[in-house]
């Protein structure tokens, strides 16, 4: 019998926790949360097996602990698991950035840091929540392996090996190479989003131009409603790299403004026929086209 402990009984939480069950990686579950209408829903849908507002209790007989809380909260959460957890556990985390979620598992794990597999999956909900959990969430997903200096092989090929089981696709990326990465496909998108609807929502006529957002305005804003906390977090953890990659928009911004200004038409014109070809080009299923990492 094979025990997971979800520390974060939310979107990726519960959909990990029913994705794991439903490929047979682990038996039960035990949900931790401080939310308890969370854990009550998580009890409901048949997320957890059990629950409790303890981390101790939740992860004392755990085979494998996942950490699912906001990124700014792990470090604690390491520190609290490691006190409790059993020797030959496992603990895994599906945050969002790497490098300093990788520094605070050093940290709170200490001697137990050899047992820490980090993976990110890439997958995820236009709105939080356990009720939102999907046991078909990570099928043909890729998630993000990132491996460090201290981490055993061996447990980190346990918690890939899970992930594989579920249908996902694992690959494997350096801490620096992921923070970087997602920080242009997918914390920008993330920061664009936000900014545009709180800019107009700010606006006297406010409620007339949300009242007229047609189909592109929806797709472009869709993950805007994605958890604030979440994404709040995530700024501040991959700050660097999010804030390289703002400075960049916002020069391709400038350039397209001096453009529209100028009436140069050449110029717009070439901008849009290189985003759209390269748009294009991009694979995506109807179904990953509806998430958000």
């Amino acid at each position: 019998m094979k025990t997971l402990a979800v520390i974060g009984c939310g979107l990726i939480g519960g959909s990990m926790a029913l994705a794991w069950k439903k490929a047979g990686v682990v038996d039960q579950v035990v949900a931790c949360d401080l939310d308890e209408e969370e854990l009550d829903e998580a009890l409901d849908m048949g997320v957890a097996d059990s629950v409790t507002t303890s981390i101790k209790e939740a992860v004392t007989q755990a085979d494998i602990i996942a950490v699912a809380v906001p990124v700014l909260a792990m470090g604690k959460v390491f520190s609290e698991v490691a006190r409790y957890m059993r020797k030959d556990a496992i603990v895994t985390d599906v945050g969002s950035t790497r490098c300093t979620v990788i520094r605070k598992a050093r940290e709170g794990l200490g001697d137990r840091f050899d047992r820490y597999a980090p993976c990110h999956p890439i997958a995820g909900g236009e709105l939080p929540g356990v009720k939102h959990a999907d046991a078909d969430l990570f099928k043909n997903k890729a998630i993000i392996a990132t491996p460090d200096i201290g981490m055993d092989p061996s447990v980190m090929r346990v918690i890939e090996e899970a992930w594989e089981k579920t249908g996902a696709v694992v690959q494997t990326m350096s801490p620096e190479l992921h923070d970087d990465v997602f920080a242009s496909v997918s914390h920008l998108p993330h920061v664009l989003a936000y900014a545009l609807v709180d800019m107009i929502a700010r606006e006297s006529n406010a409620q007339i131009k949300l009242g007229m957002a047609g189909a592109g305005f929806r797709d472009f804003t869709r993950i805007a409603s994605s958890s604030p906390v979440m994404w709040r977090d995530i700024c501040l953890t991959n700050r660097e790299a999010i804030s390289q990659e703002l400075q960049r928009y916002r020069h391709e911004l400038d350039e397209l403004q001096r453009a529209i200004d100028d009436s140069d038409s050449e110029y717009i014109e070439a901008c849009f026929d290189n985003a759209m070809r390269n748009r294009r080009g991009l694979v995506f299923t109807r179904k990953a086209e509806k998430r958000t990492e």
